[in-house]
């Protein structure tokens, strides 16, 4: 890591210039500019550790989507269906997923398809729409004594 940081003859360096404030109200001091000069490659190792730090409290899995719809009234239906849901299975987390135009509502949070076929079964018949679906990025279930 030391020799991504003191490399910059074989990289694109940023520079940022920022005026200077006095820090005092000791007339003193001058004000001028600092300068930094910042290797590119910082920014990609920062996004980096971003993308790990949030890959730590979570896992690639399933959840359950037992909503799925668009139109005038499918917010509600969505608000609906996840209050049903929370009232009947209430050791489950529930979200609630916006992407234009379509509303979803998936359950859970599962490592294994297995695990998210036991709940499946259960639901199913107050949720006839209700499927089993893989994510990326799940996140962490509690474990027991949690």
């Amino acid at each position: 890591m030391v020799s991504l940081l003191f490399q910059p003859a074989f990289s694109q360096a940023r520079t940022e210039t920022f005026p200077s404030q006095n820090l005092s109200d000791n007339q003193d001091y001058s004000p001028g500019n600092l300068k930094i000069t910042q290797d590119e490659r910082i920014d990609m190792l920062l996004l980096r550790y971003q993308k790990l730090k949030y890959k730590e409290n979570s896992m690639p899995g399933y959840r359950i989507q037992i909503f799925f719809g668009s139109g005038r009234n499918s917010r509600e239906s969505a608000l609906d269906s996840k209050a049903r849901f929370l009232s009947d299975f209430p050791g489950y987390p529930a979200y609630i997923i916006y992407e234009t135009p379509y509303y979803k509502v998936r359950v859970g949070n599962f490592r294994t398809k297995r695990e998210a076929a036991d709940l499946f079964s259960k639901l199913k018949r107050k949720f006839p729409e209700a499927y089993i679906t893989p994510l990326g990025i799940i996140n962490l279930p509690s474990l027991p004594g949690d």
